[in-house]
Formats: C-alpha cells, sequence, structure tokens
C-alpha cells in the first residue's frame, strides 16, 4: 500500500511538472521562502541548463547535488507531503540555455526518482 501511495505521488508530480506552473503562484523551495521577483528574475537567468548538465545529472541525486553541477535552483512547481518526511516531493523545471527546451527533475524524500528533458542543446 505504502508503495501504492508513492507512486501516485510521483504521478501526480510528473503531470504537473509536465503542465508547468500556468497560474503564477510561486510555491516556496524547501530549504526556505520564495525568492523576491528581483532575486527570481535574477536566478532564472543563472538557473538554465544545457543538455552536457542534464546528461550529468542521474536518479539518486540530491536536489543540492543537482543545483552545483547546473549553477542554480530550477522553479519548483509542485510540492506534495511534509518536508524532511520519505514521502516529501518536489517538481522542478529548467529552462534550457539559449531558449533552447527545458527540462524536469521529480524528488522525492530528496532524492532525485525522474527526469525528462525536451529540446535541450
Amino acid at each position: 500500500m505504502k508503495i501504492f501511495r508513492i507512486a501516485i505521488v510521483i504521478g501526480i508530480l510528473i503531470a504537473a511538472v509536465a503542465c508547468g506552473s500556468k497560474d503564477g503562484n510561486q510555491i516556496k523551495p524547501a530549504g526556505g521562502t520564495a525568492p523576491s521577483t528581483e532575486q527570481k528574475s535574477e536566478s532564472s537567468k543563472k538557473s538554465t541548463i544545457t543538455k552536457e548538465q542534464y546528461d550529468r545529472i542521474n536518479n539518486g541525486m540530491k536536489y543540492k547535488e543537482v543545483v552545483q553541477i547546473v549553477g542554480g535552483e530550477g522553479e519548483i512547481v509542485s510540492e506534495s507531503g511534509e518536508k524532511g518526511s520519505k514521502v516529501y516531493a518536489i517538481g522542478v523545471t529548467y529552462e534550457g540555455k539559449g531558449g533552447s527546451g527545458s527540462a524536469s527533475f521529480v524528488f522525492l524524500g530528496d532524492e532525485l526518482k525522474s527526469k525528462s528533458q525536451y529540446g535541450l542543446k
């Protein structure tokens, strides 16, 4: 039953990441408060991803490891569960460098469980 619940959470997060955030609301990152608009626009410039960076990211990595590879935080587009628990899950997206494509990641209990990309160069 526990595995079934985890599978449902991952499925919901993948769907949410695929759809993206349409209402413009920002979910607070796991480590603190959401950045201000000024910080967000500055960090958005830094948080693009290349195909090479994407290829270096593997399932099982921690969110902080992904941030180190990419050089910045992505946009958290979905969040579920209680922070710090094994079933806490987030969906994160990055825009492709130069406006080409995007990448999505799903973390469960701070461990990368799923990744996908479209059109990265």
